[in-house]
C-alpha cells in the first residue's frame, strides 16, 4: 500500500514553520505593560530540549502518513509552546509584572502547524467525527501543558489565570448576547426568504432591504440605535426594567439581528429554490397542495443550505457582538477593548482566542451537519 505524504502546500507550511521562528522573532519580552517589550531571538534561549523535538516533529510530518502526520503536528505545536514556556519561566519567573509572549515567527509557525494538520487530515480522508477526534486531542494535549506547569509563565496564561473570573462572565454574556440576537434572525430571516420565494415580486423590495442593512458600518449601527431605544424605554418604562435601554445589551443585540437577516433570509430563498424540478413535479402529481410540497419537499430537500445560511450567521454573530461592548454590552469584546486601551496585547489576546475558538467551534459543528444532510464525503472518521 502506497503511503500517501505531504503534498507541495502542506511541506511549505511545514517549511514556514521552522524557518518563520528563526526569521521573523522567537518571543517578545516586556518587563511591565509601559517599558516598550524586547525581541528575543531563537538564538538566544536556552530551550532546544523542548525546541529540538518540535523540529524534528514538523521535519517528520512531511514523510509521514495523514493521520500520523497530524499527530506530529500537534507534537511540534506542543513542543513550540512548552520551549516558549520554558523560556518565560527562566525570564519572567521572578518577576510577577513581566510578560513574555510569542513574537510574529512563532505566531506565523502556529498558524502554519495548524493549517498543516488539517491538510494532514484531508490527505486521510477524515470525515468530521475525525476532524472532531483531532481538535478533542489537541486540546487534551494543551491542557496537559497547561496540568503540568509547562506555560504557566507566558504572558496569555498569566493574564488569564488572573482573570478567570472575568472570562467565565465575559463567556456567559456573549454566548447569551449571541443567542439573543440569532434565533429570532432565523425565524424572521426564514420567513422572510420563504416570501421572497413564494412571492417573486417581493423579492427585490425584501432581499434589498436587507443587504441596504449589510452596507451601514456595525458601529454605526449600534450609535444610530441608542437614541431610538433610549426614547422607546423613557416612554415604555416596563420595556426599561427589562433591559431595553439606549445603553447595553439592547443596541448590540438589536444591531447584529439586523445584520443577520441577509444570510438567513438569502439561504433559505436559495433551499427552496434549490429541490429538483423532477421532484416538484413528482410530488404536485400525487396531489400535494403547495403547502405540502414546500414543508414536505423544497424545505428537507434543501436543509443543507439552510444550513449554510445558519453557519454563516452564526460565526458572523459571534464576530459582531465583540463590538457590542463599545455600547456596553457585555462579552468578550470588553477584554478586547481593554487591552486596547492599556496597550496589553495578552489582554487582547485574552478577549480575541475564545470568540475565534467559538466561531470555530460553531463552524465545525454546523459544517459536519451540513456534510451530513448534503451525504457528502467522509461520513466516518
Amino acid at each position: 500500500m502506497t503511503v500517501r505524504r505531504a503534498g507541495p502546500l502542506e511541506s511549505a507550511l511545514l517549511i514556514v514553520a521552522l524557518v518563520a521562528p528563526v526569521l521573523l522573532g522567537f518571543a517578545v519580552l516586556a518587563p511591565n505593560r509601559i517599558v516598550p517589550p524586547r525581541a528575543i531571538a531563537i538564538g538566544d534561549v536556552p530551550a532546544w530540549g523542548m525546541l529540538g523535538p518540535a523540529a524534528v516533529a514538523a521535519l517528520a510530518a512531511m514523510l509521514l502518513p495523514g493521520r500520523a502526520a497530524a499527530i506530529a503536528c500537534g507534537v511540534a505545536l506542543c513542543g513550540l509552546l512548552a520551549g516558549m514556556g520554558d523560556v518565560a519561566g527562566r525570564l519572567t519567573g521572578s518577576t510577577p509584572a513581566a510578560r513574555l509572549g510569542p513574537a510574529a515567527g512563532s505566531w506565523v509557525a502556529i498558524a502554519a502547524l495548524l493549517v498543516a494538520a488539517r491538510l494532514a487530515l484531508g490527505r486521510a480522508q477524515s470525515g468530521p467525527l475525525g476532524r472532531a477526534m483531532a481538535a478533542c486531542g489537541l486540546l487534551a494535549a494543551l491542557a496537559m501543558l497547561l496540568a503540568l506547569g509547562l506555560v504557566d509563565d507566558i504572558g496569555l496564561v498569566r493574564e488569564a489565570r488572573a482573570r478567570a473570573s472575568e472570562l467565565g462572565v465575559a463567556l456567559g454574556a456573549h454566548v447569551t448576547l449571541v443567542a439573543a440576537a440569532l434565533l429570532p434572525a432565523l425565524a424572521l430571516g426564514a420567513a422572510l426568504g420563504a416570501l421572497a420565494f413564494v412571492a417573486p415580486r417581493w423579492a427585490p423590495p425584501v432581499m434589498g432591504a436587507l443587504a441596504a442593512l449589510q452596507v451601514i458600518p456595525a458601529i454605526a449601527l449600534f450609535a444610530l440605535l441608542i437614541e431610538p431605544l433610549a426614547a422607546l424605554g423613557r416612554a415604555l418604562p416596563l420595556l426599561r426594567d427589562v433591559g431595553l435601554r439606549g445603553i447595553g445589551a439592547a443596541p448590540a443585540v438589536l444591531g447584529v439581528f439586523l445584520y443577520l437577516l441577509l444570510p438567513v433570509a438569502a439561504a433559505t430563498r436559495a433551499a427552496l429554490g434549490a429541490a429538483p424540478a423532477a421532484a416538484v413535479d413528482a410530488a404536485r402529481g400525487l396531489g400535494f397542495a403547495p403547502r405540502q410540497v414546500l414543508l414536505r419537499v423544497r424545505l428537507p430537500l434543501g436543509a443543507p443550505v439552510v444550513l449554510g445560511g445558519l453557519r454563516t450567521a452564526a460565526v458572523q454573530a459571534v464576530g459582531l457582538i465583540t463590538l457590542g461592548a463599545l455600547v456596553g454590552a457585555g462579552g468578550f469584546g470588553v477584554l478586547m477593548f481593554q487591552g486596547l486601551g492599556q496597550f496589553a496585547p495578552d489582554l487582547i489576546l485574552l478577549g480575541a482566542l475564545p470568540v475565534a475558538a467559538l466561531a470555530l467551534l460553531l463552524d465545525a459543528t454546523l459544517g459536519a451537519v451540513e456534510e451530513g444532510l448534503a451525504g457528502g464525503p467522509g461520513r466516518s472518521a
